[in-house]
């Protein structure tokens, strides 16, 4: 419980870090593409991603299931 202070402000400054460097990718990106080719190309990032954690999870789950 003690910890839980520093844990959480930690966190926050990370998450505030990668935000940041988030946006900066994002306007540089923005200065060699035009927005809406960048937007489809994060969508399908976000995309494969979302596929790679599901197939992930499914096997993961289907070993437990499995008892392996």
């Amino acid at each position: 419980m003690y910890l839980q202070g520093p844990l959480l402000g930690m966190l926050t400054a990370w998450s505030q870090g990668i935000i940041g460097l988030s946006m900066f990718g994002a306007g540089v990106a923005i200065e060699m593409m035009e927005p809406r080719m960048l937007g489809l190309s994060r969508g399908a990032g976000f995309v494969v991603i979302s596929i790679v954690i599901s197939m992930y999870y499914e096997r993961t789950r289907n070993r437990k299931a499995a008892g392996v």
